[in-house]
Order: structure tokens, then C-alpha cells, then sequence
């Protein structure tokens, strides 16, 4: 791991205890996350996109778990960490904006009382100390301070998810993990809450794990983008290179699913079919099934995340060294 290299997963496996079996929802996946960088994860529903970001800040409990591989924060192995250690690391060294502010949030507590409250939980600062950081940070995300007083539910949907993300940044991490942050919001809103990401890192500079299933959403902020298939990268590289010309049929479909913004109007195609079930994964590549391209080979071996082209990576037999 080099002096510029944040996050580094390997080989990592990660999933949920059944009475099946166990459910590998990540399965094999290496990233690597530079200081500053800004990586954005897309894939549908079920793709182990949120088991991922789980995973990465040791908030799997229960039946949930990593069963192996390594996560690398600044060369510090956080799978073996203690329950101590993570403690101690949350918030300070990496922090998360979760998918529902409404739900991550204290209900019965003003938004006040619960940025203070992260604070005291790891700074010896006075009372009047914290409300002051706390009235800064809100400022940072266009809040005013007199929403210190107000509860969640007298904060409009927008609000109430940059509250969330002042309470992720409010003790400087260097890792914000976001966790599908605007799916609920309309297209206005979450137009703002991205270029309010983007301004922050830029004055703040710290490094992002944005995940959503929206391709369209990620690339004009993104340096890098990862798409995620049945718990595998499927394809990786830089964000525009891989927008403007995809190599997996996956990464086309997910582009084709979502109306363009900007430019001529044209028909959205979408994926035929649904994911496949992690407990009865289909033999070859997992996407094969509902892949229009797959040939022969593709239902009888899985091809390996392979490099295909300057910075790009691609799991298809049709592209990259896998041909």
C-alpha cells in the first residue's frame, strides 16, 4: 500500500449467516481508494452495494459478517479490529451518510442535541465549544444556525440528509461513505446535495465512497466508478472514460435505464430478467442469464476482473485480456 493510498480492500468476502447457508452478498472484491479520491459504486438493488459500505466502516452485525479478505484504512486492517478500535475510529477516521436521514436520525432530539452529542462522544470540548463547531458545520452545508432548535420531522427531506451529512463531517474524517444518500429525494434536491458533496471535499479534502444505482448520477463528480454485479466488480475505471463508452453489457444496460438529462431524447432500454439468487448463482459469468451478448463460453466458466484498456478493468470474456 502506497503513502497516497486511503482505502484498500482485497479479495474481500462478506455476507449473511442463513438457514440456507451462507449468503456471500460481497464476493472477491478489490478496490483501492486514493487520498481525495472521490469512487462511486452503482449497481441495482441486491448487488451487495450496501453490504459493501457496511462491511468497509464494521457495521455488519448479527448474522451479517466478513468471512475473509482485508480492509486496508491507511495499511490498518479494520477486519481484525476491535470493538475498541472501531470505536475510536468511527467518525474521526471514516464516517457514513446513511440511505433514510429520517430513520438515522433521533426523532425525539434536536438536530443540535445530536451534533453535539457526536462530538462529546469523542472531544473533550465545553457545551458551548461544541454548538459553535456545530453551528459552523451546518453553516458548510447552507444551513442556518437556528436549526439547532428543530427536530427531524420540521426539516424538509433535503435538510434533514445535509444535517446528516454535517453530523458525518463534523469531526473532519478522512474517509464519508454514502450509502445511496439522495434516492429518496427529487432530482432538484439531489442535484444540490451532490454539488454540496463535491464543494466540501474540494475545501475539506477528504476521499468519498459514493454508492447508488444511478451511473447518470455519479459521473460528473466521480473520478472513478466501480460497477457491481451478484456481490462482484463487473467493471472499473474512470468515471468519464467508463460513462462515455461502457464494456460490460451491464454497465450499458444500467446507462440505458436512466433518461439523459442533457441532449436528445431517446428510448431507455433497461435489463430483462431480475438477480440472479446468491444461494443458486448461475455456472459462468452471473450476468450471463440476462446478458443479449453472451455466447457459449460465457454459461461455462466466470471471467476475472482483467485489465481492458489504460486504467480500465473489465470481467467479460468479450473484452479486455479475458478474450
Amino acid at each position: 500500500m502506497d503513502g497516497n493510498t486511503m482505502l484498500e480492500l482485497i479479495d474481500l468476502r462478506a455476507g449473511y449467516d442463513t438457514v440456507r447457508g451462507f449468503v456471500r452478498a460481497v464476493d472477491g472484491v478489490n478496490l483501492r481508494l486514493k487520498s481525495g479520491e472521490f469512487l462511486g459504486i452503482a449497481g441495482e438493488s441486491g448487488c451487495g452495494k450496501s453490504t459493501l459500505a457496511y462491511a468497509i466502516m464494521g457495521l455488519l452485525r448479527d448474522q451479517a459478517r466478513v468471512e475473509s479478505g482485508a480492509i486496508l484504512f491507511k495499511g490498518r486492517d479494520l477486519v481484525r479490529a476491535s470493538a475498541e478500535e472501531w470505536k475510536q475510529l468511527r467518525w474521526t477516521g471514516m464516517a457514513m451518510v446513511f440511505q433514510s436521514a429520517m430513520n438515522a436520525l433521533n426523532p425525539v432530539l434536536s438536530v443540535g442535541e445530536q451534533l453535539v452529542d457526536a462530538i462529546h462522544a469523542h472531544r473533550k470540548v465545553s457545551e458551548a465549544e461544541a454548538r459553535a463547531m456545530a453551528v459552523e458545520m451546518l453553516a458548510l452545508v447552507d444551513i442556518n444556525g437556528d436549526r439547532l432548535k428543530s427536530y427531524p420531522h420540521q426539516l424538509s427531506g433535503g435538510m434533514r440528509q445535509r444535517v446528516m451529512i454535517a453530523m458525518a463531517l463534523i469531526l473532519k474524517p478522512d474517509l464519508l461513505v454514502m450509502d445511496e444518500p439522495t434516492t429518496a429525494l427529487d432530482v432538484v434536491v439531489q442535484r444540490s446535495i451532490i454539488e454540496k458533496i463535491a464543494e466540501l471535499r474540494e475545501k475539506l479534502g477528504f476521499s468519498v465512497i459514493f454508492i447508488t444505482h444511478d451511473l447518470s448520477l455519479l459521473v460528473e463528480i466521480s473520478d472513478t466508478l466501480a460497477v457491481m454485479y451478484a456481490g462482484k466488480v463487473c467493471e472499473y475505471g474512470p468515471a468519464r472514460g467508463l460513462f462515455d463508452g461502457p464494456l460490460h453489457p451491464y454497465s450499458r444496460g444500467l446507462m440505458n435505464s436512466f433518461p439523459s438529462l442533457t441532449g436528445p431524447i431517446t428510448r431507455m432500454g433497461g435489463i430483462e430478467g431480475r438477480t440472479p439468487e446468491l444461494l443458486a448463482l448461475p455456472p459462468g459469468c452471473r450476468f450471463a442469464p440476462r446478458c443479449p451478448e453472451a455466447v457459449e463460453r460465457c454459461r461455462e466458466a466466470e471471467p476475472a476482473l482483467l485489465p481492458a484498456g489504460a486504467d480500465r478493468s473489465c470481467a467479460c470474456w468479450l473484452h479486455g485480456e479475458t478474450r
